[in-house]
């Protein structure tokens, strides 16, 4: 089974007024129960009966304000003894091992590493991969997009961490094209969600930027008045390598900046 978990409290963020960030986690396992206490699950993936899948929340943890409460990433300033407390109960409510539990250091790149065990010193990249069973993947997102891939045929699984950067080089495609290589995963089995981030009505930047992502992607990723949708352009890199548009799905639901 595949299990994911997605943390939306990411304090370092100067936009975010509610300190998000979000851990995404994703473990291959054959069992995995979870009461569902701290996080919201994804059902497009669950349903297949391989992945639990999911996002963190942000109550119910120790951090004070501005990381209140379950704060689960250990490099935005919070006390390092309140995020190790806040990953114990968070890991003991989902049945994850610590032990297991793999990340990276996230540089805003399009790089992807295959993780067969967690490492020490963090790797820096900003998406993984694995086949292996219960190994729990993780990235920390605030207004970036969580993009969560299964590939029920193989299995296998992949995380990443989709800034305008990483998006910008195909972070997403590059994960899949990654699990392709190392894996045989072929693009039309795949599934992806992409997780809760900021829309396109708060995301204005730059013309430069806007005719870069247009000129990518095409014109549905921005507005005229250079509103930019990571979304679209997900999207539309992913269908561009063979995901079957039917095997994409999203949460509109935004990140604190669009509140």
């Amino acid at each position: 089974m595949f299990k994911s978990i997605a943390d939306v409290n990411y304090p370092n963020n100067p936009r975010c007024r509610k300190a998000p960030g979000v851990c995404t986690s994703t473990r291959l396992t054959s069992i995995g129960v979870c009461p569902m206490k701290f996080y919201d699950s994804i059902s497009e993936l669950e349903e297949t009966g391989l992945v639990q899948a999911g996002r963190s929340l942000r109550h119910s943890g120790v951090s004070c304000c501005p990381y209140h409460s379950l704060n689960l990433a250990d490099h935005v300033g919070d006390e390092p003894e309140a995020v190790k407390e806040n990953r114990r109960i968070f890991f003991d409510q989902i049945g994850v091992d610590a032990h297991n539990f793999a990340y990276c250091r996230q540089i805003h790149s399009a790089h992807v590493i295959c993780i067969p065990v967690p490492q020490a010193p963090l790797p820096e990249a900003d998406a993984m991969i694995t086949t292996h069973v219960d190994l729990t993947l993780g990235v920390f997102t605030a207004d970036c997009v969580p993009v969560f891939i299964l590939d029920p045929v193989t299995p296998a699984i992949g995380i990443a961490h989709a800034g305008w950067r990483g998006t910008l080089a195909g972070i997403a495609a590059k994960t899949i094209n990654a699990m392709q290589h190392y894996f045989g995963t072929s693009a039309s089995n795949c599934m992806v969600h992409l997780g809760p981030s900021i829309q396109q009505c708060c995301y204005t930047v730059s013309q430069e930027l806007a005719d870069q992502f247009e000129n990518a992607f095409g014109t549905s990723v921005r507005s005229e008045d250079c509103r930019l949708s990571l979304q679209n352009a997900i999207v539309q890199q992913l269908i561009q390598i063979g995901i079957p548009a039917f095997n994409i799905s999203s949460e509109k639901s935004p990140s604190d900046f669009c509140e």
